[in-house]
């Protein structure tokens, strides 16, 4: 039996974060603070996109306590802009 894929096309919607809301949430923190960027494979997943795409919205940020990592990190989270996407299912 052979399988057959279908595309489906859907809207992906993001709540942008302004500049004030990156400024508050760098509030206080130390000047020295590793930054990371989180970086999805495609719109919300969590997964690093290992090609660069150049063209996402801020979503969040907050500070990794450092449980699993050697120091702290401030850690910006990314997504591609609210637009019309197409996937395979």
């Amino acid at each position: 039996m052979v399988e057959t894929s279908r595309v489906e096309r859907y809207r992906h919607e993001v709540d942008r974060w302004t500049v004030g809301q990156l400024r508050a949430a760098l509030d206080g923190l130390p000047d020295d603070m590793v930054l990371r960027v989180e970086v999805p494979f495609g719109p919300s997943s969590a997964h690093p996109d290992p090609w660069g795409n150049d063209q996402f919205v801020v979503t969040a940020a907050t500070v990794d306590d450092g449980d699993h990592l050697p120091v702290d990190e401030f850690v910006v989270r990314v997504d591609y802009p609210a637009d019309w996407y197409v996937r395979v299912i």
